[in-house]
């Protein structure tokens, strides 16, 4: 039992750490935004540097940031990974969302009719009385045009509004503008987005070249100015026609409490592949940032940004990975357990050896008494079985001198009974 009670013991820790240490899963659900935008694009590039790590990434639509945060922030939810709009949310109310990085820039534009305006449009306040869609209610979209509508003193909650405010999505917005049934839209998108493309092809259109824009950055912080050189979009269809200034906001990845710990460095080196897929209006070294986010830093996702993938991580697939983190988590805990106990094992086998041979020495003794006590009493054939049990006695060669001098002492107390009878 010496040698068994230990391994029984290391088998039994180490099945309840397997189980209380549970391997990530191989699949995780991503909330990006409409499926003809940017964040769904990002999104499917994520899926396809992810499927490299045997991790399956199912991308899901919506409606936008707002929802994004809400499906995130769902107690148990089965969303894990989304994207968010600078400047969307209140951290304090939703206390389950942590960032990884910020992932690029998302500009913001405002397409319009030329024909509705009499001078080209430079500033908000312009809007009046005009028909404008801003997206749907759930989009960081709305959110954001609602704040710079807001900061220009433009009602829109009156019975009167300063604007006719319209719920449409991007592709809605378009076909309104082309049927002279909105005069501008909102678009908070990066240029590779195809819908952005869509919209600077259409003749009848024209983008805002934001005149205040300064002045935005320094009011909404979490936004920038960025210059769209001439052509930098399109250089064939030469789009844009014009160099326009514009504000940019930058975007989150983001995950929720639940996410495993051991999917954050898959997820970080696909985040970095995947920026490199979207580098146009910003500099290679921009992205991924710790930067330009309000949520708190996943501490993870803050490590990796500073020191990269750790040795293992860099030298080994990713589920070899998870094995060998796995193992660690159970071994050091079985050290900790097995040190202390190897080192009171000799102990236990000395406490052992001396248990066995005090028992036969107890039998002798005994003996020895009642023979004394009796000299007529018949002794030899328990004096057999006792020096038999001492003959058969196994123990450890470091203590085989105890049951050498157990055997020794038998043979002279059988020479003393023998002169005593």
């Amino acid at each position: 039992m010496l040698f068994v009670l230990p391994l029984m013991i290391i088998f039994f820790v180490g099945l309840l750490i397997w189980f209380l240490v549970p391997s990530p899963p191989n699949k995780i659900v991503m909330t990006t935004g409409a499926d003809n935008g940017l964040y769904y694009r990002f999104g499917q590039q994520l899926a396809k540097e992810l499927a490299k790590e045997k991790i399956t990434l199912e991308v899901m639509p919506s409606a936008g940031s707002l929802e994004n945060i809400e499906r995130l922030n769902q107690a148990n939810s089965k969303f894990h990974v989304g994207i968010l709009q600078g400047g969307v949310g209140q951290v304090s109310e939703n206390p389950l969302i942590s960032a990884l990085a910020s992932v690029f820039d998302e500009q913001v534009w405002i397409f319009y009719r030329k024909s509705a305006f009499k001078e080209p449009l430079t500033k908000i306040t312009q809007l009046e009385n005009k028909a404008v869609s801003i997206g749907l209610p759930g989009s960081g979209t709305r959110d954001l045009g609602l704040k710079l509508l807001e900061l220009n003193q433009m009602d829109v909650k009156s019975a009167k509004p300063a604007i006719q405010l319209k719920e449409f999505t991007a592709a809605q917005s378009l076909k309104a503008l082309q049927a002279n049934e909105l005069d501008a839209v909102l678009l908070v998108s990066g240029p590779q987005a195809p819908i952005v493309l869509e919209y600077l092809r259409s003749p009848n259109l024209a983008v805002m070249s934001f005149e205040q824009a300064d002045a935005y950055t320094v009011r909404m912080p979490f936004l920038k100015k960025v210059t769209v050189p001439r052509g930098v979009i399109n250089l064939a269809e030469d789009l844009p026609r014009k160099d326009i200034a514009i504000l940019a906001a930058p975007a989150a990845l983001v995950v929720n409490d639940d996410i495993h710990p051991a999917l954050i460095t898959p997820l970080m080196r696909a985040m970095n592949a995947s920026i490199n897929q979207l580098g146009l209006l910003q500099k290679e070294s921009d992205y991924p940032s710790e930067h330009g986010f309000a949520w708190p830093h996943n501490d993870d996702a803050q490590h990796y940004l500073k020191t990269g993938p750790s040795f293992l991580h860099r030298h080994l697939p990713f589920w070899s990975v998870v094995w060998v983190d796995r193992a660690m988590r159970i071994i050091l805990p079985l050290l900790a357990i097995l040190i202390p106990l190897f080192n009171l094992l000799p102990k236990l086998i000395s406490m052992g050896v001396d248990a066995k041979t005090s028992a036969v020495y107890k039998k002798l003794r005994a003996l020895e008494f009642a023979v004394a006590a009796n000299p007529k009493k018949p002794w030899q054939e328990e004096w057999q079985a006792l020096q038999k049990q001492a003959l058969a006695m196994r123990v450890p060669k470091k203590y085989a001198v105890r049951v050498y001098e157990l055997r020794m002492y038998i043979e002279m107390a059988g020479e003393r009974l023998a002169k005593a009878t």
